[in-house]
């Protein structure tokens, strides 16, 4: 680590309103994964009548997402994750249905997210608890969904 640095988890994000003549900040602490999720967002998706294989090969850019219960520059959000929450990742995989004859199926993809969060910690020093969260959510892979009707 270089010096003047400060570790993952401790970077600090001004806060309004501070005392007048000291500003107080936020530090993201005790970051961790919590879980995997998949995302909403449709990324891409196949239809066909069957009987017939649907092949859906995914290969995209997805940007990372945050949820928090506090303004806290996202910058400061990367710094305590540890990973750059303003970044967009690539994702890649491949499904393959089976559609029944006299089927009309579809596959659809949706980012797979790794969850991340952090507690958001206050003050001049940035040292005291508030009890709000931070959640990070970097994609790392790709959902399959896939029906027949």
């Amino acid at each position: 680590m270089a010096e003047n640095s400060q570790p993952v988890g401790e970077v600090s994000s001004p806060v309004s309103p501070a005392p007048a003549g000291t500003t107080a900040y936020y530090n993201i602490k005790n970051a961790h994964w919590i879980s995997q999720s998949c995302g909403t967002n449709l990324i891409q998706q196949t239809s066909g009548q069957g009987k017939t294989t649907l092949v859906l090969s995914v290969e995209k850019s997805v940007a990372a997402t945050v949820t928090k219960e506090v303004n806290v520059d996202l910058k400061y959000v990367s710094a305590g994750m540890g990973w750059s929450v303003t970044s967009s990742y690539s994702v890649k995989n491949e499904s393959r249905y089976e559609v029944p004859a006299g089927k009309w199926g579809t596959v659809q993809a949706f980012p797979l997210y790794d969850v991340f969060e952090g507690e958001a910690w206050a003050g001049v020093g940035g040292d005291l608890p508030t009890g709000k969260r931070v959640w990070a959510y970097k994609p790392v892979g790709v959902c399959f969904n896939q029906w027949a009707q």
